[in-house]
């Protein structure tokens, strides 16, 4: 049996999206020798941290929870002698050319506009991907922060979030308003809507010709075949797969349903995020900025240089290593 810990990461400042705010956040780590896996817990899943410590310690039986299923995969993944793209390379064949992939920072929901518009202009120095999250409860104000971005970050791409914060008349009424600012908006609408809520935003697709992609409404690849009529493009997420196979066979359904690919991240560690890095060469987005929220990451992994280019740290497994404290 691993070793087991159950770590409270603390953000600089409150992450906020249509789910709600954050200021800290859990992830479960397994650990073998120098080998770790980390899963991320999140407050708008049915993941408890206790439910994983529970089944871990063999207080409970049944399925295992999803953290566990994704800590144990990242900790075999984590003891191999080759990095973990060799295993997705063996699947989806030759990807982008790592020198190539530019890297995506998202915002929070901000309150104060005037500071969100420095922020905006200093972070598109370095980044060229900007995703910004919406679903704010007030449709004037999820304007104002794409029209405020699009002002600051000339040049710059834009992506929107709503994390399922609209409903399909808002999404209806602000598409056309936002279709010339952004690239793309992901998850409009809330996934409870299922396969119905898409079915109903087709109209307005078609009409503003601006893509709409799934997160929450899309868990694994049977979910992508699902809605593959009905959105231009999916987020990837290790966690929503429960596992770096079960990512890759996402991307796979993907790719045969000629839909677009965000690879994104949780709140989580370095080690987190480099493990899921490393899909990044068969994705169009990369949004794996989820470390740079923490005041004390404890991991050294991915990082991006100048130009918002992702860089990936050499040597095997996963490649992340323990941050050595002065």
């Amino acid at each position: 049996m691993p070793e087991i810990e159950l770590k409270t990461l603390r953000l600089t400042t409150p992450f906020r999206i249509a789910h709600g705010a954050s200021s800290e956040r859990q992830v479960l780590r397994l650990r073998e020798g120098a080998a770790v896996g980390e899963a991320p817990f999140v407050p708008y899943y049915a993941d408890r941290p206790e439910d994983s410590l529970a089944w871990l310690q063999g207080e409970t039986q049944g399925e295992m929870p999803r953290p566990v299923r994704l800590a144990l995969d990242l900790l075999r993944l984590d003891q191999m002698p080759e990095p973990t793209w060799r295993v997705a390379e063996q699947s989806l064949g030759p990807g982008r050319k790592w020198a190539e992939i530019l890297a995506c920072r998202s915002f929070s929901i901000p309150t104060d506009l005037a500071a969100f518009a420095e922020q905006v202009r200093e972070t598109a120095r370095q980044f060229r991907v900007l995703k910004l999250k919406l679903g704010s409860g007030d449709l004037a104000h999820d304007e104002a922060i794409v029209r405020t971005a699009s002002e600051n970050a000339a040049g710059a791409t834009l992506m929107a979030d709503v994390n399922g914060g609209w409903t399909v008349s808002q999404t209806e009424e602000l598409l056309p308003k936002l279709a010339p600012h952004l690239a793309l908006v992901e998850q409009p609408i809330h996934h409870n809507l299922d396969i119905a809520g898409w079915q109903a935003l087709a109209a307005v697709r078609q009409r503003v010709g601006l893509p709409l992609y799934a997160d929450e409404s899309v868990q694994n690849a049977e979910d992508v075949q699902r809605l593959a009529l009905y959105v231009d493009g999916v987020n990837v997420k290790l966690l929503k797969c429960a596992s770096f196979t079960g990512a890759v066979e996402m991307i796979q359904a993907t790719r045969q349903c000629r839909l677009g690919v965000i690879l994104g991240c949780m709140i989580e560690s370095s080690l987190g995020t480099t493990a899921a890095a490393h899909l990044a060469p068969w994705a169009d987005y990369v949004d794996l900025d989820g470390h740079l929220y923490l005041a004390d990451d404890d991991y050294v992994g991915i990082t991006f240089d100048a130009s918002g280019h992702l860089q990936m740290p050499e040597g095997s497994g996963i490649g992340a290593k323990p941050r050595h404290r002065v």
